[in-house]
């Protein structure tokens, strides 16, 4: 990833690098909601459909549904290496940054991308019947796909909470941030495409308790920001007669206020917090204690709406969020720039 040194109205990374966090994070997030729910199947009811090769009334209805929400993820996935690929410039650029960037969370993030990406697409292979795939095959594949999921999310934060440089990354709640960003997200993307790809018609429980662990997830989201904000100014003093003693101190609030009240305030307040965090929160509560599934085993369409609406605004806020944290960075020598 191309750092800009930062200016007056100009962020540390490119736009490019900004939608690759947001699709890297999304992506995996929904191959991690995917191979968790894979491996909470009913192992009878899997080895009948892996015997079948998914072609059964059953096994069909579990292949769309798990090779929807896959697809998703994979193409969220690939859309972002494209961006991180056009922001380094050439893909042997960014083979040859991934094996010598002395960076271990970069090169680690580079492998465990192109792995989540890799298992992702032959999940949704066997999930579909094309590749065949036995009960311990297809538990493994989830397994390895969990693993590898959660650390291609959790590698972008880590990587920039570690720029000591710029002090508002430099707390370890942004990693766990962008960790529960992009299972909201994750959760979001799969929401979406199965009610979309009409896929979900036997899954409605399913998506009723994806709806309850997102409400979960906002939540604990929108603590996680709160302490976020209140770690980067109590690190630079706020509050102390001394709160601007050193251009770090300086750099850290003048980041907080350029979030909180700059050219970006508005995709901050609205974009994330209205938008994609209390909008969803109150989606979610209404589908969680007014709607409930329908003893047909389908989403009524008052929840695919609410479901949608939910999904979308949560992806708006996961974007707004990665845009504004990039955005408002700043480090100590640029203070005197704005």
């Amino acid at each position: 990833m191309r750092g800009r040194a930062p200016r007056k109205g100009r962020s540390v990374f490119s736009e490019l690098v900004v939608a690759y966090l947001f699709l890297g994070g999304t992506g995996a997030g929904a191959c991690a909601v995917m191979a968790v729910a894979g491996l909470l199947v009913d192992g009878n009811q899997l080895r009948l459909c892996a015997a079948s090769r998914f072609l059964d009334e059953h096994g069909q209805a579990f292949g769309r549904f798990f090779g929807t929400g896959l697809a998703a993820g994979v193409a969220a996935l690939a859309l972002g290496m494209i961006c991180l690929t056009a922001d380094v410039g050439r893909p042997d650029r960014l083979m040859l940054l991934a094996v010598s960037e002395p960076t271990s969370y970069l090169v680690l993030g580079a492998w465990s991308l192109a792995a989540c990406f890799g298992l992702g697409v032959l999940a949704a292979l066997a999930w579909r019947g094309v590749l065949p795939a036995s009960v311990v095959a297809l538990r493994g594949l989830s397994a390895l796909l969990v693993a590898v999921s959660f650390v291609t999310m959790t590698y972008t934060g880590l990587l920039l909470s570690s720029m000591a440089s710029v002090p508002l990354w430099h707390n370890l709640w942004l990693p766990v941030m962008f960790v529960l960003s992009s299972l909201s997200c994750g959760i979001a993307l799969v929401l979406a495409s199965t009610l979309l790809g009409r896929s979900a018609r036997a899954f409605a429980r399913v998506l009723y308790a994806l709806v309850r662990v997102d409400s979960l997830i906002i939540a604990a989201e929108v603590l996680v920001l709160a302490a976020w904000l209140v770690a980067v100014c109590a690190a630079a003093g706020a509050g102390s007669a001394a709160a601007e003693s050193t251009p770090t101190d300086a750099a850290a609030l003048a980041s907080v206020r350029l979030l909180l009240e700059g050219p970006g305030a508005l995709a901050f307040w609205v974009g994330l917090v209205a938008v994609g965090l209390v909008g969803p929160l109150a989606i979610n509560a209404i589908v969680s204690f007014a709607l409930k599934p329908s003893r047909s085993a389908s989403v009524a369409l008052p929840g695919q709406v609410a479901f949608l609406g939910s999904a979308l605004g949560v992806l708006i806020g996961g974007a707004c969020l990665r845009a504004t944290v990039v955005s408002a960075a700043l480090v100590p020598a640029a203070v005197g720039l704005l």
